[in-house]
């Protein structure tokens, strides 16, 4: 696995691709992380999707238990981001709703930061800081970085 210094850019989807098409990264292409991480990405929507829809996510579901660092998801039928991760107190950690929805045909730079350092996850939209989530037992809990 690749160890990225700090302020190392990553690329690892370049072309642009459908939200319904599927797109796996095997977990030995993605940089090492333990503590902080940032993702960026650029996209549009042509429609709303009518079940819950995945942006990005590292790691899987299995038998109820999530290990997604990081996660990022759209509620169905509106569009409202549903930022999460794993810690150590909480399998799925994150903000509940993030906007009102994405409107549809419209061009959103999203941001997602996620620092066990500092104990929060961020989330900016056009650049403009709209939503965090701060871990309040910051001696205790640990995100949970996929390792």
């Amino acid at each position: 696995m690749k160890k990225l210094s700090m302020n190392e850019f990553y690329e690892i989807i370049s072309e642009p691709i459908v939200l319904n098409e599927l797109k796996i990264v095997q977990h030995t292409e993605l940089p090492e992380v333990d503590d902080e991480l940032s993702v960026s990405l650029r996209m549009r929507l042509k429609s709303h999707h009518s079940g819950w829809a995945g942006i990005f996510q590292k790691g899987i579901e299995t038998e109820g238990n999530f290990n997604r660092t990081p996660g990022l998801f759209l509620f169905a039928n509106n569009s409202r981001l549903h930022p999460r991760f794993t810690g150590s107190w909480n399998n799925n950690a994150g903000i509940e709703a993030v906007t009102d929805g994405l409107l549809l045909n419209k061009w959103y730079h999203i941001t997602y930061t996620l620092s066990d350092h500092e104990k929060r996850m961020d989330i900016y939209i056009n650049g403009v800081w709209t939503a965090f989530y701060a871990i309040e037992n910051v001696q205790m809990h640990k995100v949970k970085f996929n390792e």
